[in-house]
């Protein structure tokens, strides 16, 4: 009896061991994520299966919420075709051109005798001004200041994060950023690549922006606060010559005792 006790506790401790190293090992693991994320500038082709995008948009309502009102509403967007379209065309294209210019004629925007353009970069719309310089560009991932910049309708996943107007929450917006950074996360460790982009709200939520919820399903009392794009990084595109530096936690924060 005694010894069949003794093997039981053993049992137990085993377990409670094992269990402290997987919940362990889940902790690194989310912070390895959340360390590991970037945004993602050019996306392959490969669909999202729903089972994922389940999975993403369930982190996103699972987030905190001030008194609970979990002011937020998610459309999930796999047709690039409605993506343009709702996009207004007001992403830039991987070649660093708004969708739908051409280039210039020959000789406009040409800079003055004697000044440079740095390499990969257009002159800006009716040439240089006199005596102006071009500032140098950073590098963008896919090589060069007119590489690859992701925006609505290049992934094969978009999320419109919209926000309740009317909801009684004293922080909304700040309560959608949090959702939105949950689904980050959990794309990120499904391991996908996720670029967070504002700019398409200004056509969710402009003269059209009834026409669009509609359309999407949407009612018409929220307002569009982001976008994630979600998608397999693109193969053979550098994605971290560009990449913008993290200054020092040090300098961003203190630890008080």
């Amino acid at each position: 009896m005694k010894r069949s006790i003794r093997r039981m506790f053993s049992l137990l401790a085993l377990l409670v061991f094992a269990a402290g190293l997987a919940a362990s090992a889940g902790a690194e693991s989310a912070v390895d994520t959340i360390l590991a994320t970037g945004t993602t500038q050019a996306f392959a082709s490969d669909a999202v299966p729903d089972e994922d995008i389940q999975t993403i948009l369930q982190a996103g309502v699972s987030t905190s919420s001030a008194i609970n009102q979990q002011p937020w509403y998610f459309a999930a967007v796999t047709n690039r075709d409605l993506m343009k379209e709702i996009s207004g065309g007001s992403g830039m294209g991987f070649g660093g051109r708004p969708e739908g210019m051409g280039t210039p004629p020959d000789g406009a925007g040409s800079p003055p005798e004697g000044m440079s353009i740095p390499e990969g970069m257009a002159p800006p719309p009716g040439g240089m001004p006199e005596g102006g310089s071009m500032p140098a560009m950073p590098s963008m991932p896919g090589g060069g200041a007119g590489g690859a910049k992701a925006s609505l309708g290049d992934s094969p996943l978009a999320i419109i994060v919209y926000m309740d107007t009317n909801s009684k929450s004293p922080s909304p917006e700040y309560d959608c950023g949090l959702a939105t950074q949950n689904m980050v996360i959990a794309a990120s460790a499904l391991g996908y690549g996720v670029k967070i982009v504002s700019s398409p709200t200004m056509t969710l939520n402009g003269d059209k922006h009834d026409e669009i919820c509609r359309k999407l399903g949407v009612d018409t009392g929220l307002k569009a606060v982001a976008v994630l794009l979600i998608g397999k990084p693109a193969e053979g595109v550098d994605a971290t010559t560009g990449a913008s530096v993290r200054e020092a936690v040090d300098s961003k924060s203190v630890i008080l005792h």
